[in-house]
């Protein structure tokens, strides 16, 4: 491989990542007129698992231990449960593209549980970005029933961003001890039994619905989890940890391109201007946070999980 291909290889594996983690919020729109935000969040868990138990038999994960099981269940009802069904039920009322902004702030919200919990301090300029940040999401949210879906939706899909913020939390101490994949597994097994109740209705709506709907769900299991996993894992291999989390900004562009050209749909400019706030809010807040500890504080790089960490188990949107 030539010194340019080294270059190049990592914004392959980056840009396949945006593009698969932002068709989440699209294909969740998509199906959602055939198919309950339950029975969409039910079948995707299934799918995760069913495609991740080969690699269980294969010794590609390993056993969970009995201590960790509570955490892990904890992890599992509100990074998949939680995160899921809010999501899927806030799609019902917003844009695909406006809910990708809003989980853009999801960041903040670990931030804001590490100041409570943890004993995180990120600063004046992490303070500043979280500001930024909530101010965006609030404008996203108050601006979102200007013909982009209801206030109420908007709300639900912020809740999604801060359970999803919440089992980043629960999730560090577990990646000290399982990949992962182990995590993705362990969890969505955890949050999949919540949702077993709604099976009967999933699958009623599986019989009676578009097969192409019907797709759209199985990509969000095969496509935005396992698939996404995978490049994530490239990128995370053939880059640094900061060049990385460049991602996390380019899915909500992602996602607004796909809702844009695949569903027509164009949120309002003023939400527009509040998603750009919430990126401008996270980056500052990110920057800061990542920023490398004192040499005469060594603890103080524990105190915040590494962004390759938080986003390989959360790989799902």
């Amino acid at each position: 491989m030539t010194a340019a291909q080294r270059v190049a290889a990592p914004w392959l594996p980056m840009a396949a990542t945006a593009v698969l983690w932002g068709s989440a919020f699209t294909a969740i729109q998509f199906a959602l007129p055939d198919y309950a935000p339950a029975s969409i969040a039910l079948l995707r868990i299934a799918v995760t698992v069913v495609l991740l138990v080969p690699c269980l038999v294969l010794g590609r994960i390993g056993p969970l231990r009995r201590q960790d099981a509570l955490r892990m269940a904890a992890f599992g009802l509100t990074g998949m449960t939680a995160y899921q069904v809010l999501l899927c039920a806030g799609e019902e009322s917003v844009d695909a593209g406006t809910a990708a902004m809003l989980i853009a702030a999801s960041p903040v919200f670990t931030t804001a549980l590490g100041m409570a919990f943890l004993g995180d301090r990120p600063g004046r300029r992490g303070l500043a970005g979280l500001g930024v940040a909530l101010g965006g999401a609030l404008l996203v949210a108050v601006t979102s029933g200007g013909g982009s879906g209801s206030v109420v939706g908007a709300l639900m899909v912020l809740a999604a961003a801060a359970t999803q913020a919440t089992s980043f939390a629960l999730q560090k101490p577990l990646l000290k001890t399982y990949s992962g994949a182990e995590c993705v597994f362990y969890g969505s097994l955890f949050g999949l039994i919540p949702l077993l109740p709604m099976a009967p209705g999933a699958v009623a709506d599986v019989a009676a619905a578009d097969p192409h709907r019907t797709a759209a769900v199985l990509w969000l299991g095969l496509g935005c989890t396992a698939l996404a996993f995978w490049t994530w894992s490239r990128t995370l291999r053939a880059t640094s940890a900061s060049t990385a989390s460049l991602v996390l900004y380019a899915v909500p562009v992602a996602a607004l391109a796909l809702d844009a050209v695949l569903l027509g749909n164009v949120p309002a400019r003023s939400a527009v201007l509040g998603g750009l706030l919430v990126l401008a809010g996270v980056a500052v807040a990110t920057i800061r946070r990542a920023a490398p500890a004192p040499v005469a504080r060594p603890d103080a790089a524990e105190s915040v999980a590494p962004p390759e960490r938080e986003l390989v188990a959360g790989g799902r949107r």
